[in-house]
């Protein structure tokens, strides 16, 4: 994977990620958005200088409770081919159920580890693989 955008409204926690995914699968573009909008421009941008996303990495509560849901159901409209893996400290079944309707390509609680992003990233590689044939 090339381009990764990390949208975590947390700084600490944006951070963590991004440097178990430097030394997962060092990838060449790691970008981070705190905030749905901020998410949106970078989106825009990258369509417009056609420089695809390779895979987001979304925080479930980025404001309000749930609110990457409604950016996870909007990438999902309008990229369906484009990996999104939640990630959130929510393990309540219910809201489980309701991030898994919206067919995100992995789910991870935090606290994050190594294996827990090797484990998703496998499941999208995997994934993506099985679309190129």
């Amino acid at each position: 994977m090339k381009s990764i955008l990390i949208i975590e409204d947390n700084k600490v926690m944006a951070q963590i990620l991004a440097q178990l995914l430097r030394n997962s699968i060092q990838p060449k573009t790691l970008l981070h958005a705190s905030s749905i909008s901020q998410a949106e421009a970078i989106f825009v941008k990258s369509q417009l200088v056609g420089h695809a996303l390779d895979c987001v990495f979304l925080d479930l509560n980025l404001s309000l409770p749930l609110d990457g849901l409604s950016l996870l159901r909007q990438i999902k409209q309008e990229q369906p081919e484009l990996p999104v893996i939640v990630v959130t400290a929510e393990n309540e079944m219910e809201t489980v159920k309701k991030v898994i309707s919206h067919k995100p390509d992995g789910y991870i609680v935090k606290p994050l580890s190594m294996q827990k992003i090797n484990q998703c990233l496998a499941k999208v590689a995997n994934f993506q693989l099985h679309i190129e044939k």
